[in-house]
């Protein structure tokens, strides 16, 4: 892909500016998490990986059983993200700090020689940045299908912070 002949200053601009966007929610993120307490949610536990097999296991099946009508029960869990949704929005501010490094190392490979040594290098912080991408797009791609199949609802409530579906405190 390319903006076209002549245009790799334009190009890298582009990158800097969502480079900066990113930064930016990612502090706002952390600071949100924070001040709200939700980053306990978050947290792994000893059982994730296994359970995080089990729901990967029911939502690759599901489609199938859709197809030859079979009911396929969703895997029951008491907390408020299932396992699977802990490691994913656990590891995915994890993967963006790691890339916000891996930039900057890549970026200003004299001036942040320490950052670029802790990558192995200025090659190999490139490689970490690249597969970097991949990790957000392994977790962006589904996310935004699932959000979509689950309705309008829940594709604006990721937006705007609150759902419809949900009962709330002023309406009782």
């Amino acid at each position: 892909m390319s903006l076209g002949p002549g245009l790799l200053a334009s190009a890298l601009r582009l990158h800097w500016l969502c480079a900066y966007l990113f930064m930016l929610n990612g502090l706002v993120l952390v600071i949100g998490s924070a001040i709200g307490g939700g980053w306990r949610s978050l947290l792994p536990r000893r059982t994730d990986l296994r359970d995080a097999l089990t729901m990967v296991r029911y939502y690759t099946v599901l489609p199938v059983a859709r197809l030859i009508r079979r009911t396929w029960l969703h895997p029951r869990f008491n907390t408020k993200y299932n396992a699977l949704q802990r490691v994913a929005y656990f590891s995915v501010p994890v993967a963006g700090l790691l890339s916000v490094f891996t930039g900057w190392a890549i970026h200003k490979p004299m001036q942040l020689y320490w950052l670029t040594a802790t990558f192995g290098g200025y090659d190999k912080a490139r490689i970490w940045h690249f597969w970097l991408m991949w990790v957000f797009m392994l977790f962006v791609v589904p996310h935004v299908i699932l959000a979509v199949a689950d309705g309008w609802d829940t594709l604006r409530s990721m937006i705007v912070g609150w759902s419809t579906r949900a009962e709330r405190v002023e309406d009782l």
